[in-house]
């Protein structure tokens, strides 16, 4: 018989990153915004359960894409909103990271069909990356390494369509789950830039089937398994981090988490010290959209707010079981934007 792996518990291991910054975060929405106490309505056939289960997640409408709208198309639409507000050609882009773990194909992957439809150079380097909730940390550190080492602006896109992999009847995740799609511009950063990113990463596989989606099949959820990972894992992880680098909540102007629920957020945020509005929240508006959800919540939360450099402490939890955390700089010159998919122009090569 085969013995079961130990599994070894350790501080995290912290990841120095210097040499890049974000130049513009962008967020594409599918347009029909879902009333998620009418979908419980329908869900549960109780509209005093349906009150319940909105109240418990915190979100009040979350956005869903009509059939056919991949995350490439999300993701492609961001882009070139992207691109217009940074003023940058296509030529200029070197290298395209897509997460998802809802590719419109198995092959080609988002990144190589994007390298097509915005039109970037041959000669640009193009893969996706398979994760979910944790994504898009583990996406600007590729990113930020890559726009370091081969001195290119980098496109990192992230989204995933998630409805249209779940089970409608699914009191699990119907109420919860979300779409989107987004693009960030990463670059070098000038006279090899100011204070490091830090970064670092978490994975327990040995649960992973506590949110999973198989092939064929539909997206599946442990509620309490991937609560109690978020609550008691991940808040360890993300408190042994800045325990780590020596940061207090004080010392970040915002903390941005993965946006799994409302209320799940605000507990883990609430243990951490970070009160109130220093906590930025998307998923009320918009849902859960898996790794997306954070970079939807920088455009959304930042957008609003006047222009300043801003330090943020990001965090990814979910699916895998995967966790990631990122200290990071936000520029007060990165350009911001959230937009509605429209279909029709962005099939004709507009936003």
């Amino acid at each position: 018989m085969t013995a079961e792996p130990t599994v070894v518990s350790a501080p995290p291991r912290v990841f120095d990153l210097s040499g890049a910054r974000v130049a513009g975060v962008r967020a594409c929405l599918p347009k029909m915004g879902e009333d998620n106490f009418a979908r419980c309505v329908a869900l549960y056939g109780d509209e005093r359960k349906a009150a319940g289960v909105v109240k418990a997640t915190g979100i009040a409408r979350r956005r869903v894409a009509d059939a056919g709208v991949s995350s490439l198309d999300l993701c492609v639409a961001a882009a070139r909103g992207l691109l217009d507000d940074c003023g940058v050609a296509s030529e200029d882009v070197g290298a395209v990271i897509c997460v998802t773990f809802t590719p419109e194909r198995q092959m080609p992957c988002n990144a190589c069909q994007a390298q097509s439809r915005l039109g970037l150079p041959r000669s640009v380097s193009a893969f996706d990356i398979n994760l979910a909730c944790s994504g898009w940390p583990y996406g600007l550190y590729v990113a930020g390494l890559l726009a370091r080492a081969m001195g290119v602006r980098v496109l990192l896109l992230d989204g995933d369509v998630q409805t249209a992999r779940m089970d409608h009847a699914d009191g699990a995740t119907a109420p919860v789950l979300a779409d989107a799609g987004t693009a960030t511009l990463v670059e070098p950063a000038p006279h090899g830039g100011g204070r490091p990113w830090r970064f670092s990463f978490m994975t327990d596989g040995a649960n992973g089937d506590a949110l999973s989606l198989p092939f064929g099949g539909a997206i599946s959820m442990d509620g309490f398994g991937v609560f109690k990972f978020a609550t008691l894992d991940v808040l360890d992880f993300i408190s042994g981090f800045m325990e780590s680098v020596s940061a207090a909540p004080g010392d970040f102007d915002a903390f941005v988490p993965h946006q799994a629920n409302v209320y799940m957020v605000r507990q883990i945020a609430k243990r951490l010290g970070f009160a109130g509005e220093r906590t930025w929240i998307s998923g009320d508006e918009f849902g859960n959209s898996a790794s997306a959800s954070v970079p939807v919540t920088i455009a959304h939360c930042a957008g609003r707010l006047p222009l300043a450099d801003r330090r943020l402490l990001v965090a990814g939890f979910g699916g895998g079981l995967s966790a990631s955390v990122c200290d990071m700089d936000l520029p007060g010159d990165c350009k911001l934007g959230v937009s509605d998919y429209e279909a029709a122009s962005a099939k004709e090569g507009g936003v």
